[in-house]
Parts: C-alpha cells; structure tokens; sequence
C-alpha cells in the first residue's frame, strides 16, 4: 500500500476542483490498487475541491483501495457536509419555470424584471 502526502504533492491549502482532477490524476497514473491519501500538512480544503475528490475518488473506489489519514477536522467536516449532500435528489418544479411563446415573449418577461 502505497501513501501519497496530498500537502506535499499539491499544496496544504486544497483550494480547486481543478486541483482534485490534478491529484486524482496523478493517483490513477501510479497505477497503485490500495492508497493511502495523507492529509498531514493539510491547512484549508474549499468545500468545492472536497466535493470533486470525494466525486472522483468514490468511483475510484470501486476498482481500489484508497484509504484517507489524518484529516484536520475541519477538512473532515467538510468531507462529510460533501457525503451528506451528495446523493439527494433535485427537485424540479414547473411552479418556478417561466415559459414563452417566442423571443419578442421572453424579451417583454425579461423587460419587465429589470424595471
């Protein structure tokens, strides 16, 4: 089992999705089946880049083990706000959708909110 120190090869503050691809990226190319993730020197993690990892590494998952260490508990709060929200389904209602007939429709409707 391999460990991999997320501060040391991406920075100790997680701060993008981009960054969680980069990681994710760099984890896949080492070809390794069980990770350790490391999170020791970890500062700050945007809760956007928390939600592309777990996105990334819960499918990751499914072919391999990855393990995660040392989480700052704030950085594992936010790791569990990200798990908690991440399944519920999106509700769509027809009450909030404004519908029209053509362009010259929609641009009265959009007219009418800027006032």
């Amino acid at each position: 089992m391999n460990t991999f120190y997320i501060a040391e090869i991406l920075s100790s503050d997680l701060m993008s999705r981009p960054l969680a691809d980069d990681f994710y990226n760099y984890i896949r190319n080492s070809k390794e089946n069980k990770v350790i993730i490391d999170f020791s020197g970890v500062h700050f993690a945007t809760r956007s880049f928390m939600d592309e990892f777990y996105v990334l590494f819960q499918e990751h998952m499914k072919k391999s083990e990855v393990e995660l260490s040392n989480l700052p508990p704030d950085v594992e709060k936010t790791l569990e706000a990200v798990k908690a929200t991440q399944n519920k389904k999106k509700i769509v209602s027809d009450d909030i959708i404004v519908k029209t007939k053509n362009i010259l429709d929609l641009e009265n409707r959009l007219a009418t909110l800027a006032i």
